[in-house]
């Protein structure tokens, strides 16, 4: 892995720990203005960096995590743009249920570097349960 590539993963790193952890506004810097977020199984699409945040809000404010770990990763460099894939195992509970649930997915996020250093354009996840 590059230097650069390494760099990225932390990005994503970093921003995944701050959401589990219920920390949205630390989220808000990886993604671009224009960014666009696919929802799971296609159940719409949630475009530019504030309705992202709104939706990790949402989530955080209905859900509490119990544990969250990434599993294999890759990223993927051309010119200035990074495709980063990785299987994550989240376990949760929904704040009107007394059930944990335990998903297995699949995240893929387009990078773009611009001025501001690399920012997510697009995201989606892809359950593997």
């Amino acid at each position: 892995m590059t230097d650069e590539e390494r760099d990225i993963w932390e990005l994503i790193r970093r921003s995944n720990r701050a959401w589990v952890a219920g920390a949205v506004h630390e989220v808000a810097n990886l993604f671009a203005e224009d960014a666009v977020v696919v929802a799971p199984g296609v159940q719409g699409r949630v475009q530019g960096r504030d309705a992202i945040l709104r939706s990790y809000e949402d989530y955080v404010h209905h859900a509490r995590n119990h544990a969250f770990e990434e599993l294999e990763h890759a990223v993927d460099v051309s010119g200035d743009t990074a495709v980063v894939t990785y299987r994550f195992s989240i376990r949760y509970s929904m704040s009107s249920e007394n059930a944990e649930r335990e998903e297995m997915g699949q995240e893929v996020l387009v990078l773009r570097r611009g001025p501001g250093g690399w920012k997510v354009i697009w995201r989606t996840q892809i359950s593997v349960d």
